[in-house]
């Protein structure tokens, strides 16, 4: 592992951005929020059926270190595609192009990222992208570090994609199908609930559907991810709920094993949900320490 380098560029914002806008590019329309006025720039992405609001309180603990730029992901607060879901769908090469627009529109060069479950996976596929731009990644309960099965076979394969079509039509086949697999042991108790708590409307339906399969196009790889980081020695943050059934803990210590960069993973005694003001305050911790690797902490209080 090596050691932070004292010396690592930071971008200095030249003036005050808006409070909040959309940023555009090739039909595809992101909103943002900014939270602080610090000299630093950090592009955070939330979860599904979080929004960029949610940052909001991160800003007393980040704020004067960071100008938070929170984006809203397509079907969470303003944001929008003027396109269909499948086809061509939201692929690598539009997000690299959709965020390039950010980063003029902010005048950046040197940024950090920051993605809480869902937005984990937009962050990593940047990483992949920008990673000689960065400066630093936050990663909370991160979505895309292992690829599920599940959600590929949903949204790739043609009967998968007609089965989840059916299933927000008409959900008492899925619902009869997911309690099978949680009494077979091969869905947990929580990710059961958590799947009926998310179709149980037709409205939450829908967005489920439409979330997975506008994203389905972007996949980062762990190990494209790795290199990237690496290669440009880029210091990497993790945090995860000791209590997390849907994005355990044992994915961050697996996708840091090998890892030749500064990093630290927390595991806090919560759950998924981790955008909540006291991790804000870890977070802060954490990037104030620019002298040594922290490794792997566990929070027990």
């Amino acid at each position: 592992m090596q050691s932070v380098n004292q010396e690592q560029k930071v971008e200095i914002l030249s003036s005050n951005p808006e409070k909040s806008g959309i940023i555009s590019k090739n039909g595809y329309h992101w909103e943002y929020i900014t939270f602080g006025d610090g000299p630093e720039l950090l592009f955070a992405f939330h979860g599904f059926d979080n929004d960029a609001e949610d940052f909001a309180c991160f800003e007393k603990a980040l704020g004067k270190r960071y100008t938070l730029v929170a984006i809203n992901l397509f079907f969470h607060g303003k944001s929008y595609t003027e396109k269909g879901l499948l086809k061509p769908g939201f692929v690598q090469k539009d997000l690299k192009e959709l965020f390039q627009e950010f980063l003029s529109h902010f005048n950046a060069t040197r940024f950090s990222l920051m993605g809480f479950s869902l937005g984990g996976k937009i962050v990593l596929q940047l990483c992949i992208d920008f990673a000689e731009q960065l400066n630093r990644v936050i990663l909370l309960a991160p979505d895309g570090i292992k690829l599920s099965r599940w959600y590929v076979f949903l949204t790739h394969w043609s009967i998968g994609m007609r089965l989840f079509k059916r299933a927000v039509k008409n959900p008492d086949r899925f619902f009869r199908f997911a309690e099978m697999l949680n009494r077979m042991k091969l869905v947990g108790d929580k990710q059961y609930k958590f799947a009926k708590s998310n179709f149980d409307t037709a409205e939450k339906r829908q967005k489920v559907y439409n979330v997975w399969m506008i994203f389905r196009g972007i996949m980062p790889d762990p190990y494209l991810v790795k290199i990237a980081l690496e290669e440009n020695q880029v210091s990497l943050h993790l945090f995860f709920g000791k209590h997390d059934t849907i994005i355990p803990a044992s994915l961050g210590k697996k996708f840091i094993r090998g890892l030749d960069v500064p990093y630290s993973l927390d595991i806090l005694e919560m759950g998924h949900n981790l955008l909540k003001e006291k991790v804000a305050t870890e977070i802060e911790s954490r990037v104030s320490d620019n002298k040594k690797d922290a490794g792997i902490n566990q929070h027990l209080q």
